[in-house]
């Protein structure tokens, strides 16, 4: 059975943990979309995670906070490589 709840990350406050018996899974919302976790149930992050980076929210600073980026296709440099610094 997959659960999904609402969970503060790192800072961030506004996180989705989606999980099974097997899996974990940590979505951004207050900034991305992007996965800044993902491990086996209570396991490690098998993602980098920037922790400099860890809670911080707006601006137009490229920040590399790590974990899986949400691209779309094509890329376009208008739109592929914005910060994503604001919610969701």
């Amino acid at each position: 059975m997959v659960e999904i709840e609402k969970i503060a990350y790192h800072g961030w406050p506004n996180c989705l943990k989606i999980s099974n018996h097997i899996i974990e899974l940590i979505v951004l919302t207050d900034v991305g979309p992007r996965i800044i976790h993902l491990s086996f149930k209570g396991g490690d992050n098998l993602l980098y995670e920037n922790i400099e980076d860890a809670g911080q929210m707006g601006g137009n600073k490229w920040r590399t906070y790590g974990g899986h980026r949400l691209w779309h296709a094509p890329e376009d440099i208008k739109r592929t490589y914005v910060p994503d610094n604001f919610p969701v």
